[in-house]
């Protein structure tokens, strides 16, 4: 499938970015996650490839939210996840585009296509750093960064994206921006080194995986935190009890998956640097 199919150029979209809402209810991290994760990511690297970064760490974080702003395209939602019931289970999932839709027919889209954005994002970023502008390679890493760590959201692997089927809706945006953002400093995460990955394209299946596994827990405990909150005329009102129990249950997971999160960005930097020959990034003459 060519990639034109999954991707509306980038660039286009970072000027979209600043003029379009959110037009799904199925969102990522959040701002501070995804910075979180791009910061992580930059900090893994070794001195070649992060030479290509100095006095830009800044605009990589700033680009990283930027897919959520590219929604009101109906085709961008589906590019943020990958729903695995659908595919019977985890192990099953296809690796090709052409299989997932031989296997799901004209639905395999709406299943969620990540690990395959991730893929063309991955190549972008090679073309970037052969291309030798450093500003084109903080705006690659910044896109690709942003469907990673979607990728490292456990409730961005199933049908119950947000607790719907199992009375819990709201669980998703509870989970991956209230945590992060009333508990989570980033100073207290360690960027995990990045290593070379000669298989990083199938890697991202793994990834989903492991976020998958991690979903049942992940739900039983906001059950459990859930107890706790009163109903009201106006619904349920989350008190600062509910966020405590939570937080305590869940608070290695969500530093998990973001480390995670960041060191598997950093592999793909550095990966794709060294696909590229390990270019020195171009410098730009003083006049």
């Amino acid at each position: 499938m060519p990639r034109s199919f999954l991707w509306p150029r980038y660039l286009a979209g970072a000027l979209l970015a600043t003029t379009l809402s959110l037009g799904t209810p199925l969102q990522a991290w959040g701002d501070k996650g995804h910075r979180i994760v791009s910061s992580l990511a930059l900090r893994s690297l070794p001195a070649g490839p992060q030479a290509w970064f100095a006095g830009r760490e800044a605009e990589v974080a700033d680009h990283a939210s930027d897919p959520d702003h590219w929604k009101q395209d109906h085709k961008e939602g589906p590019r943020h996840f990958l729903d695995m019931e659908a595919y019977g289970s985890p192990d099953q999932i296809s690796l090709s585009l052409d299989e997932a839709q031989v296997k799901l027919g004209g639905d395999f889209y709406r299943q969620g296509v990540v690990p395959w954005i991730i893929q063309d994002r991955w190549r972008d970023l090679v073309d970037a750093f052969r291309g030798g502008d450093p500003a084109e390679v903080a705006m690659a890493t910044a896109i690709l960064g942003h469907y990673i760590a979607d990728a490292h959201v456990p409730l961005h692997t199933t049908v119950n994206h947000d607790g719907e089927l199992t009375g819990q809706k709201g669980v998703h945006k509870r989970w991956e921006t209230g945590l992060v953002e009333r508990f989570i400093v980033e100073d207290d995460l360690a960027a995990l080194p990045a290593q070379p990955d000669a298989a990083l394209l199938v890697r991202p299946w793994a990834w989903l995986r492991a976020s998958h596994a991690l979903v049942p827990q992940l739900l039983e405990d906001d059950r459990a935190a859930d107890r706790t909150t009163p109903v009201g005329g106006r619904g349920k009102q989350r008190t600062d009890a509910y966020w405590a129990i939570f937080w305590t249950k869940q608070r290695a997971v969500v530093k998990q998956q973001l480390q995670t999160a960041g060191q598997h960005l950093g592999d793909a930097i550095l990966s794709a640097w060294i696909q590229a020959g390990r270019p020195a990034p171009r410098v730009k003459p003083v006049h």
